[in-house]
């Protein structure tokens, strides 16, 4: 006979998993976000395109609030 209550701590065992794999995967995506928008804004800058720049830096800069929160 199948044990519920150890079906139900195996289940809970295995979403408690995927929620802090799934954390760790935001928060890669999350620094790439903002490393890609540090170089755009950098290259933006070299090519004086000053609109683009400050946009990319605000990306950033929004992400990395973002991510102080958490």
């Amino acid at each position: 006979m199948v044990d519920k209550d150890a079906l139900m701590k195996e289940f809970e065992a295995t979403e408690a998993a995927k929620a802090a794999d799934a954390a760790k995967d935001l928060e890669r995506v999350e620094e790439e976000v903002v490393a890609e928008a540090t170089m755009s804004a950098e290259y933006d800058d070299a090519l004086g395109n000053e609109q683009a720049a400050a946009e990319d830096a605000e990306t950033a800069f929004e992400f990395e609030e973002a991510e102080q929160k958490l």
